[in-house]
């Protein structure tokens, strides 16, 4: 059984500004390398540990998740997997968010955008590779918004694209070889 920790990055100026960034490789802003370390400091808190740490190639999640390696104390590598980096929301990249990017979001209907099919695939390819290279593991991966929201549509009922998803918010997956399981989900360790 592998138990995956799925950690939405901290926030950018593009979040704050309610922009698309889709595969812009924007950094944390200050609040969000503070909400990375108070995710760091809730997993220590819960004495949480980590065999393996992965992270979204893009800076906003790789340096999320070494803030929080570093807050937990671990000496880990954070390793990379393309797998996890943002869908490509092609002709609405850098546009704001509004209530005609969330229908159009959820039809499929923004030209040149990563379908939603193929992103479930993708990242449901990408999960269980790192799962069956490192079986029986517990894993903390850092990712963005739709990338998560990729998993959970898939696993919870009422769970859409639209769905909010905290920054650093925390998802609980589980993998039993078969198939994917979320005991938890969207859990804010910034309260």
């Amino acid at each position: 059984m592998n138990t995956i920790y799925l950690i939405r990055h901290g926030e950018t100026d593009a979040n704050k500004q309610f922009i698309v960034q889709g595969r812009m490789d924007n950094p944390l802003n200050a609040n969000g390398i503070e909400q990375a370390k108070k995710t760091g400091e809730y997993l220590k808190a819960h004495q949480e540990h980590f065999d393996l740490i992965v992270a979204s190639p893009l800076k906003r999640a790789y340096d999320t998740a070494k803030i929080i390696c570093k807050t937990l104390g671990d000496q880990k590598t954070v390793l990379t997997h393309a797998g996890f980096v943002e869908r490509n929301f092609g002709d609405f990249d850098g546009k704001r968010i509004d209530a005609e990017y969330s229908h159009r979001v959820i039809n499929d209907e923004i030209p040149n955008m990563e379908l939603n099919a193929d992103l479930e695939k993708r990242v449901l390819t990408a999960l269980k590779e790192v799962c069956h290279r490192y079986s029986n593991k517990k894993i903390l991966i850092v990712a963005h918004s739709h990338v998560i929201k990729a998993i959970l549509v898939k696993l919870i009922d009422d769970f859409t694209y639209t769905s909010y998803l905290f920054n650093c918010s925390i998802n609980i997956i589980e993998y039993d070889g078969n198939a994917f399981h979320c005991p938890k989900y969207n859990i804010n360790p910034l309260e």
